[in-house]
Order: structure tokens, then sequence, then C-alpha cells
């Protein structure tokens, strides 16, 4: 099966949009902040024509990326889905549920999928997410508040967990925008 890429510069850097001749997306990949730390996958071709479906979504990322503009819905009909396993499914599904500018623990979301001491693997399952911002793992915070993982990086030192405050800061600010000043911190 033919696999299709489309790599769009976005306010966070680089991102991939990647679907499969069914149009549906396989998954969204960060790649970084410059063209230099691109790289191409032989196994996606750079898509010859961009499905209505994905340039829409792609339009609603973008949004969200430059100013915190929600997701309409998410649009589980683009998603292929069939990569993921039963606990995947309900750690991604109670983490869409996270309203936008708000955050919760890694326990939280294992407490709703009724896993209560499943944190750690609640935390591994956001790490695989394959479908960033989509599935907004970045809304998940470690239980003492602190910012955790995103996209498998753990220090604070690395540009994933930048992206994580950037998101949390856009998406606070819009909610929030006559005291958009009082945010020093992430949420």
């Amino acid at each position: 099966m033919q696999h299709f890429e489309l790599i769009l510069e976005t306010a966070v850097g680089f991102l991939a949009y990647r679907w499969n001749q069914e149009e549906k997306l396989t998954d969204i990949k960060w790649l970084g902040l410059t063209v230099k730390r691109l790289k191409k996958s032989e196994e996606f071709l750079s898509a010859p024509y961009i499905p209505q479906r994905v340039f829409n979504l792609t339009t609603q990322v973008n949004a969200l990326l430059t100013n915190g503009i929600p997701l309409h819905t998410i649009p589980w009909d683009v998603l292929d889905l069939t990569a993921w396993t039963p606990f995947q499914k309900k750690v991604y599904e109670v983490t869409t549920q996270i309203p936008h500018g708000e955050t919760r623990s890694y326990g939280w979301v294992a407490q709703r999928i009724g896993s209560p001491f499943a944190s750690r693997a609640v935390g591994q399952a956001l790490r695989k997410n394959p479908f960033l911002i989509i599935v907004p793992c970045h809304r998940v915070l470690s239980s003492g508040g602190g910012l955790g993982g995103f996209m498998g990086e753990m220090s604070p030192n690395e540009p994933e967990l930048n992206i994580k405050k950037r998101l949390l800061e856009l998406e606070y600010t819009y909610c929030n925008p006559l005291f958009s000043f009082l945010n020093t911190s992430t949420h």
C-alpha cells in the first residue's frame, strides 16, 4: 500500500502529514525546527495531491499552532486507527476530552480509562501518539504539575518540551485573552 506525505512549515517547526491510499491520516510527525533536519522517508511518497479532508485538518492545526484556535472536532473519520491497541484507543479518546486550554495528569487519564494504577502505561501510550495536536497529549502533565514528557523527550532542554509549553501557552491565552499577561507558567 502506498503512503503519501505533505511537509509543512508551522509556527513550531516542520510537520509531516502522512496518509494512505484510502486518504486516511496514518500519522502527523514533528520533524524539527529547520529544513536541515528533514529526512525523506523512502516509504512515503511526496503527495501528488492533498485530499480535501487532510487539507482542512492542516488548516485547523496551523490555526491552533499560530493563534491557539481550537480544533473544531476530532476528525475520527479522517484518522487511520487500525494500528491502535485497545489500551491506546482508550487513552487517546480520554485525552481528547481534556478541554482546550486545560491540563490533566497521567493519573487522571488512568483513572478515566478504568486503570488507576496505569499512569506509566498512559505515558507510554501518549509517547506513541501518532497524531500530535489532534490527540492533545500536550495537555497531559506529571502529577506534580511538571511538563512530563512530550514526543518521547523528558529533558527540559529539548525543543520538544518547549513546543509542549508553547502549545499550552497558546491554548491558555486563547481561552483567557484578557488575562494573558498572567500566563507566566504552564497551567
